[in-house]
């Protein structure tokens, strides 16, 4: 799978956090197909749109991404989701490792960093893409 081809939908409630991600990812060649600002309406949003790949911050106003996450995960089970967070605390990472994330992008984070994680999650995409 091509990079232009990976759609990518961000759910951050931080505009500047959210326009950073959009600007490196469509830098580096990905598709990123719609920003959300809290949980419920990027559960809404990544159901209408069906991305390869979501990137979900944990904390948010209304709705966490913790909160959609199990929901994501059972609705869209081929969407890989990273999730991009300042929490390092070992219970929401073990609760996000338990419901079966594709990554971590750790704030604050510089551009290499986004890079490289998206890049290693996108080749499961393309390896999930040769196996069908």
């Amino acid at each position: 799978m091509n990079k232009k081809d990976i759609e990518i939908l961000l759910i951050d409630d931080n505009k500047i956090t959210r326009e950073i991600l959009r600007v490196i990812l469509r830098d580096e060649g990905y598709h990123v197909v719609g920003e959300a600002t809290d949980g419920g309406t990027g559960l809404d949003m990544a159901l209408k749109l069906r991305p390869d790949m979501i990137l979900l911050d944990v904390v948010m106003p209304k709705v966490s991404g913790l909160d959609i996450l199990p929901k994501l995960k059972d609705m869209l089970p081929d969407s890989l989701v990273l999730l991009v967070t300042a929490s390092k605390d070992q219970e929401t990472v073990s609760a996000a490792v338990r419901t079966g994330i594709h990554g971590f992008i750790l704030k604050p984070f510089n551009a290499q960093k986004i890079i490289d994680t998206v890049h290693s999650v996108a080749a499961k995409l393309n390896n999930n893409s040769t196996e069908r």
